[in-house]
């Protein structure tokens, strides 16, 4: 919806979007007319498309934690607590940065195009990455073989 938005504006600027990928308010930056007409309704799409699964789930999370307080011993509320922690950072980041980059542009907080890419980077790689070493780290047979594997290497390193 937001592309066929932004498809009839009038382009006179460079047509190079420097960016990791096209998004909306990299098109549009480079109209030669007022983009806000068309960047606060791209803007409330975004955030009804962020917030409302955000929305989702915090509710699911304080459901989750509501349900752990009720726990008896607190080893298990500790232990589900931590596992919720892990995921509740990985939601951050993907959802803190994202809401930034659209809030900023819109409030016209300018930074410099190095700094949208990293930002944009950070969201886009970052929680899928950790996602699994998060999960990798947890499981003790994986820490196990790891930790085997590291003292085999330091001991090969040792030798030489």
């Amino acid at each position: 919806m937001m592309v066929i938005r932004a498809y009839p504006l009038p382009y006179c600027a460079s047509n190079r979007i420097v960016q990791c990928y096209c998004d909306h308010i990299a098109i549009t930056v480079l109209a030669c007319t007022n983009r806000a007409p068309y960047g606060f309704p791209a803007f409330i799409n975004a955030m009804l498309a962020l917030l409302g699964p955000l929305a989702l789930i915090v509710f699911s999370y304080v459901s989750i934690i509501v349900a752990v307080l009720h726990i008896a011993s607190t080893e298990g509320r500790l232990k589900a607590l931590s596992t919720c922690s892990a995921q509740l950072i990985i939601i951050a980041l993907y959802y803190l940065p994202r809401c930034f980059v659209y809030l900023a542009s819109n409030v016209g907080i300018k930074f410099s195009k190095d700094l949208r890419i990293a930002i944009i980077m950070l969201y886009s790689l970052l929680p899928p990455v950790i996602n699994p070493l998060i999960y990798c780290f947890r499981t003790s047979e994986i820490k196990k073989s790891l930790s085997k594997m590291f003292r085999r290497a330091h001991v090969e390193n040792m030798k030489m």
